[in-house]
């Protein structure tokens, strides 16, 4: 491991561990007690709506819950012009399924595909290497304190995908989300992450085949508002920085968003964002939902 993937991973648990506390119980965090605390005194997931990870960036900071199965799905494009070339892709199903293991822990596997039209060149059309997960509830926001509610996501994938985004050889990556409720319907979040060669994305993937070995670091920050009973509406900033590229690419987006809430169980969403920095996309929309079961 190189120095520049030292310093990124104990930035990650750095602040894994100043967002981080112990409860009375001297529990450092929430998912340690899953497999000792009775069933009844575990968190019925169902009082709580339907969260998903889908309609942003920035990853829900909370497990789905006991025994609960949730599906999300969705559609996205994207756009992207510049002096010498012209480029549109399309993604879809964008599948994540989640699935609750205890009350904090919960297991995920993502698959997608994607096409991708560029001007005066061939097309690249494929899936996306399979990726698996486990999500970990780290804390969970108290009243009295600034602890917010928090999550790790463990991350890993199966080279799987179609050639022209495979990085043929399993990857790694950890990401860690925190969330603060402001009260009367408002939230403020972020994420901090990192990984390795693109980790099969299809935007992290350079243009051209190359055996350069890098990694990349990720950070987010969003502001959600409730509208009504049945809406909310997000802003976001991320960005994707890489490593060990002879080209390093920055990433970085402003989106914005809105979920509507069918049920407490079925949630769809809309989102469209633009890009702020050159390797960026000018401009992308996307569709989906969740649904909980």
């Amino acid at each position: 491991m190189d120095g520049c993937r030292q310093q990124i991973l104990l930035l990650l648990f750095a602040t894994v561990s100043l967002l981080s506390h112990s409860d009375s119980s001297g529990q450092l965090f929430e998912f340690c007690d899953d497999f000792t605390k009775p069933y009844c005194c575990q968190r019925n997931p169902y009082e709580e709506r339907i969260e998903t990870d889908r309609h942003d960036f920035t990853q829900s900071a909370v497990t789905v819950g006991t025994g609960v199965a949730q599906l999300e799905g969705g559609y996205t494009y994207f756009y992207k012009e510049t002096a010498d070339e012209r480029e549109s892709a399309h993604t879809t199903p964008e599948m994540l399924l989640r699935i609750g293991l205890s009350e904090d822990i919960e297991f995920r596997l993502r698959w997608n595909y994607a096409w991708v039209f560029v001007d005066e060149e061939n097309d690249r059309t494929g899936a996306e290497d399979l990726r698996y997960a486990l999500k970990l509830q780290m804390t969970r926001q108290c009243r009295c304190g600034l602890t917010p509610t928090s999550a790790l996501e463990v991350r890993g994938t199966a080279p799987t995908g179609g050639k022209a985004f495979t990085t043929e050889q399993a990857e790694f990556s950890l990401d860690y989300i925190y969330q603060w409720d402001l009260g009367d319907g408002a939230t403020v979040a972020g994420s901090t992450g990192f990984g390795t060669n693109g980790f099969g994305d299809f935007g992290l993937v350079p243009d051209e085949p190359t055996n350069e070995k890098f990694n990349f670091l990720t950070q987010s920050v969003v502001a959600g508002v409730e509208l009504s009973e049945d809406n909310t509406i997000y802003f976001e900033w991320f960005t994707i920085l890489s490593d060990g590229l002879d080209d390093e690419f920055v990433v970085s987006v402003y989106n914005i968003g809105i979920d509507h809430y069918v049920t407490d169980n079925f949630v769809v969403d809309v989102r469209a964002g633009v890009g702020l920095s050159a390797d960026s996309d000018d401009f992308f929309i996307g569709i989906g939902g969740g649904y909980r079961f």
